[in-house]
């Protein structure tokens, strides 16, 4: 027993001692993981004690996005809600919760969390003036801060994530005393000459471009008295719609184009430089997403480097995957156009302080996608009065309605409709081709006598062609589809109308067989079929004339031992068979008319 207890007091030693890290210069005591959103454990912020109280303490994360750190009056209480790397590691906010959960200020910086190394941050939160900072380890100026005119005192803070990200923590970290300072070996007019000196044009065209882009602090989404104009062109590589599952899915390469006052340059100064390519992060790019997207939380553009020229004009050109949920409208299957809707919404800046206009691009075939079966026939675009994906989270959170929500300020979404049609007609030969041969080879029949077998043989080989058609169809349309396509009831129709010709076979079959033991028809009829002009009308065989071969051969069985000539119920039978034709040729037509318009389309 003595053992076990010395081994589980060495182990808990060992385990206390390990906590103790050193980074970047920093002892931190403490070490903590989280997963999901949640604030469980709370640690006291007012461990380092300041002159006017202000609250500052330093920490360090490791994690893919969406790292949470709440301040809070007393643990579970009211205070403020820092996010770092929320939006898939697209933005950072401030929050406040007095009850409900508010946005208050957000930031775009993209990729400021590593899912592979910590990162450092400080915090100061100012009990006098209310002023909410967050900035990295190494810098003095905050990435984000915000000043509240009603300062809640910060006595407590506790770490959280998002999701099913798992966050590393590293926290209450003082300076190292033993780590050695840091000294510079050049004084700084020898680091200005070095850089003169050995710095290309290009390095000093970025360095002198990003140097006084930041003093002027120019974001353009935050100028509520000026609204920034953004061209986007659209290059379609690849447009596909599931008719199965009613998912739209769009590649290609979208162009913004727009003009940053704060940046320009003289190209003699640079040795004729005019283009610098900068990184996506280092300078604002639209932060669109798709609010109706299949995966809200993967981003629809790749993050290719920005093109700038020394006027100021911004050119970046990403690779776009939108996957999104379209209303398919399957009625004129395989012949069908659908429109399909993409909602855009932005995560750090009011749509309303940017106008987006998209144009047409006409010389990259835009409209007409090679390697596709879908063409884009036209799209349409307006602003349409609707949440961001930013209000439905904060209403998620608040167990609130975000359609209900009434702030005063009203929120925009760029709303696209693109309208998508059929590139190909190989469905409309495999599907409509068939149905015509199927209608011709049953309307053939009728030239057979109904008590033949080869009749009898040809209805029932049209009959179960038509079934396997419908059934091979069910692999390119849904089967419980809301309005099937005109095309299946064509099928359907047809199928109707053959069953119904096979019965009246059957009936005539009977009376053929019976014909020589019920007398003659009526004398009103018979002499109505045998006056010239029905007989040429109705192309009726002459009485008592002898049978055509064809007719001889396929009735052998049935009119074995029985007179080979006309009589008047054959001509009685071929007469009512010639007008079922008319009437099941009228039929037939208007059936093939009703599913497409003109056959020629076909070719």
């Amino acid at each position: 027993m003595f053992q076990i207890l010395a081994f589980l007091l060495a182990l808990s030693v060992t385990s206390l001692l390990g906590q103790l890290q050193t980074i970047n210069g920093d002892q931190c005591k403490s070490t903590d993981y989280t997963v999901g959103y949640g604030y469980k454990n709370w640690h006291n912020a007012t461990e380092i004690p300041t002159a006017d109280g202000t609250v500052k303490f330093k920490f360090y994360v490791q994690a893919e996005s969406d790292a949470h750190i709440m301040l809070a009056r007393e643990p579970a209480s009211s205070g403020y809600e820092i996010v770092l790397g929320g939006g898939s590691n697209t933005f950072c906010d401030i929050r406040k919760f007095n009850g409900k959960l508010i946005s208050m200020a957000s930031v775009g910086p993209k990729k400021i969390l590593d899912a592979a190394n910590p990162v450092g941050f400080w915090v100061s939160a100012s009990k006098q003036s209310g002023l909410i900072e967050v900035g990295r380890n190494g810098e003095s100026l905050p990435i984000i801060f915000w000043k509240d005119p009603e300062p809640i005192p910060v006595n407590y803070y506790s770490f959280s994530s998002w999701g099913t990200v798992i966050s590393k923590w590293i926290f209450k970290c003082k300076p190292d005393p033993l780590a050695a300072p840091k000294t510079d070996v050049l004084n700084a007019r020898d680091r200005i000459d070095y850089t003169k000196k050995f710095f290309t044009y290009m390095e000093k065209l970025r360095r002198d471009v990003l140097k006084k882009r930041g003093m002027s602090r120019s974001d353009p989404t935050t100028n509520a008295q000026r609204v920034l104009n953004v061209a986007i062109t659209g290059d379609f590589k690849f447009i596909h719609l599931d008719v199965m599952t009613s998912t739209l899915t769009l590649r290609g390469i979208a162009t913004f184009e727009w003009t940053d006052n704060s940046i320009h340059w003289n190209p003699q100064d640079y040795k004729n430089i005019s283009k610098l390519h900068l990184s996506n992060y280092e300078l604002w790019q639209p932060e669109l997403v798709l609010h109706n997207a299949m995966d809200p939380a993967s981003s629809m553009f790749s993050e290719p480097k920005i093109s700038v020229d020394n006027n100021g004009q911004i050119t970046w050109r990403p690779k776009f995957d939108i996957r999104t949920k379209c209303d398919v409208d399957l009625t004129s299957w395989p012949w069908d156009k659908h429109k399909c809707t993409l909602l855009l919404s932005t995560w750090s800046h009011k749509i309303s302080n940017v106008f987006y206009e998209i144009k047409d691009n006409q010389n990259s075939g835009c409209f007409q996608v090679s390697h596709s079966d879908w063409r884009l026939a036209s799209m349409t675009v307006s602003y349409v009065k609707d949440s961001t994906p930013w209000d439905d989270i904060v209403a998620a959170i608040n167990d609130v309605d975000s359609s209900s929500k009434d702030d005063g300020s009203t929120q925009y979404s760029l709303q696209i409709v693109v309208e998508i049609s059929r590139n190909t007609k190989i469905l409309e030969k495999l599907f409509y081709v068939p149905l015509i041969l199927i209608s011709c080879v049953w309307l053939s029949s009728f030239g057979i006598m109904s008590n033949s077998l080869s009749k009898i043989t040809t209805i029932c080989v049209s009959i179960v062609i038509s079934i396997l058609t419908i059934v091979y169809m069910t692999n390119y349309v849904p089967v419980f589809a809301e309005y099937p396509p005109d095309l299946m009831l064509g099928y359907l129709k047809l199928i109707l109308l053959i069953s119904v010709d096979a019965f009246i076979s059957s009936l005539l079959i009977t009376v053929h067989n019976r014909k020589t033991t019920s007398g003659h028809p009526p004398f009103e009829l018979t002499r109505f079929l045998t006056t010239p002009i029905v007989t040429k009308v109705l192309a009726l065989p002459k009485l008592d004339s002898p049978r055509t071969l064809i007719y001889v051969q396929s009735d052998q069985r049935l009119d074995e031992g029985h007179d080979s000539r006309i009589t008047l119920w054959d001509i009685v039978i071929v007469a009512f068979e010639r007008i079922l034709f008319i009437m099941f040729f009228a039929i037939t037509v208007a059936i093939l008319w009703s599913v497409k318009i003109s056959v020629m389309a076909l070719f």
